[in-house]
């Protein structure tokens, strides 16, 4: 397994790669679209080599939100993740999640990468997402990237039966008024 400076490395000139690829060919929509895609694909390679070094409990799993999740990243956005744990396991392992977790997110920073992430069960993903339509955004495009997928189904499951679509699409509307008027 390589060490987090040997992923620091790979990532870096990966990335460089990708970019100097796509500014060296005729700068068309395809090739951007398609630019954004590798770069996804590059950070999922980067992530899951990371979470199977973190030690993570089982029974967890790691998922790609909002654009991320879509499979687009651009060059220079953060890298959104979602940590999702089964409930209860911080009973069973107290402070080894806890300290997974942060070593995980440490790693991500120490790669390169700019991680904004969220911990939460899957009762917490559907609580916190009731109230706030970024959340159910960022829920919506969600894709799992390592751990449990049978624990990611779950919440995803739960959580389109729990969306009301037309209260979420109102908010989005009221979201771009406001962004708009601003």
């Amino acid at each position: 397994m390589a060490t987090v400076a040997e992923l620091r490395q790979q990532f870096k000139a990966g990335k460089q790669t990708l970019i100097d690829g796509f500014l060296a060919a005729r700068p068309t929509q395809a090739g951007a679209q398609s630019l954004l895609r590798k770069l996804a694909r590059h950070v999922d390679d980067t992530l899951r080599s990371l979470w199977d070094a973190a030690g993570m409990p089982a029974g967890a799993c790691l998922a790609a939100v909002g654009g991320y999740g879509r499979g687009e990243l651009f060059p220079h956005s953060d890298v959104d993740v979602l940590v999702l744990l089964p409930d209860g396991v911080e009973a069973y392992q107290p402070g080894a999640v806890k300290s997974a977790i942060e070593g995980f997110i440490t790693s991500c920073w120490d790669v390169g990468l700019e991680i904004g992430s969220s911990v939460r069960t899957v009762g917490e993903c559907l609580t916190e997402s009731q109230g706030d339509v970024t959340i159910q955004t960022a829920l919506l495009e969600a894709r799992p990237l390592a751990g449990d997928a049978k624990l990611f189904r779950q919440m995803h499951k739960r959580f389109m039966a729990a969306m009301d679509a037309r209260a979420f699409f109102r908010a989005k509307t009221l979201e771009k008024v406001q962004r708009h008027s601003k």
